[in-house]
């Protein structure tokens, strides 16, 4: 049942979780592309990788392919952390993407292989070619940065009192990361609030988003609420002591921060609501549900000097990586 349980939220928090890797695809020069491929196969031969596999299931064509944990690992690292960030930040990723995908497959609960990429679902994974579309002319540079970070961590996973962890992680957040329990309604003794108000000064730390009085009006009757008086109609009611909203009165019924969150397509549950006879203006803090690791974080605590497992640490809480 505990399995069970953890599992479960899991799943709840990959349907939350949302990378920092969206960046602009660049293309990459066919005449780059059999010059880089080779470059990587070169590398493989003379580096000794672990050839244990993970059934993927690629949600694009809805196939299931095996592919070599360790090239699992790159490819979800690189679907889910930027590569400019630091090594230190890259590995502590590496490590919560291995934890995520060994659990997974030990666990032998998916019908459709191990793991999906689907990001909605499990986390995110791209190939060899998409990292090359994706990265462009940068492609060796990143290729090369992502395996020496994927190899010095290989094999080494979360752990709490012999349990393989839910290493949940999020993009940014509202300067604390929060407590389980408060967004998923289930305790987690390792996914407690701990500091991170470095990530007040990420660029991307505040948001706004604006709705007019019809599409509140029209969000309404989505939730079947009858919204007449779009000032009155919506305010919050109670924070959690992160300062993640907790509870919201839209209409004549409360909703969870979350509930909120998804239903505005708002980028963090943290947020503040400024509401006229005209519109709605909600104020955003953070980016993602705010559970887990912060990867803006991780990767200013790597910049201070922190290492992998110092930066793990602080976001688990209690954990231990073997």
């Amino acid at each position: 049942m505990k399995r069970y349980l953890l599992l479960i939220l899991f799943s709840a928090a990959a349907i939350m979780l949302i990378p920092l890797s969206m960046s602009k695809d660049i293309s990459t020069p066919a005449s780059n592309q059999k010059e880089a491929v080779e470059t990587t196969k070169k590398a493989e031969e003379t580096t000794k990788i672990p050839q244990d596999t993970i059934q993927v299931f690629r949600s694009q064509n809805s196939k299931t392919v095996d592919v070599t944990m360790f090239e699992y690992i790159c490819g979800s690292v690189a679907a889910e952390m930027p590569l400019a960030y630091n090594e230190e930040a890259l590995k502590a990723q590496a490590v919560a993407c291995y934890t995520n995908a060994l659990r997974l497959k030990k666990s032998n609960t998916e019908s459709k292989g191990d793991i999906s990429d689907d990001t909605a679902v499990h986390q995110g994974y791209i190939d060899k070619k998409q990292r090359m579309e994706k990265w462009g002319d940068s492609y060796e540079k990143y290729e090369k940065k992502l395996r020496n970070a994927v190899k010095e961590v290989y094999g080494k996973g979360l752990y709490y009192k012999n349990d393989l962890c839910v290493a949940a992680f999020f993009a940014i957040s509202n300067g604390k990361t929060e407590d389980a329990k408060n967004i998923w309604n289930t305790s987690v003794p390792y996914l407690k609030s701990v500091d991170s108000s470095w990530d007040k000064d990420s660029p991307k730390y505040p948001s706004t988003v604006t709705y007019s009085k019809e599409e509140i009006i029209k969000k309404g009757k989505e939730l079947k609420l009858n919204i007449k008086d779009v000032k009155n109609s919506i305010k919050i009611t109670n924070k959690t002591d992160s300062g993640t909203v907790k509870t919201v009165k839209f209409g004549d019924k409360i909703f969870t921060g979350e509930e909120i969150r998804k239903a505005f397509d708002l980028r963090s549950p943290t947020f503040g609501i400024e509401a006229t006879e005209n519109d709605v203006t909600f104020s955003v803090f953070g980016y993602g549900h705010g559970v887990g690791m912060s990867q803006n974080g991780a990767n200013a605590l790597a910049q201070k000097g922190y290492t992998y497992d110092e930066i793990l640490k602080h976001y688990y809480t209690g954990v231990t990586i073997k």
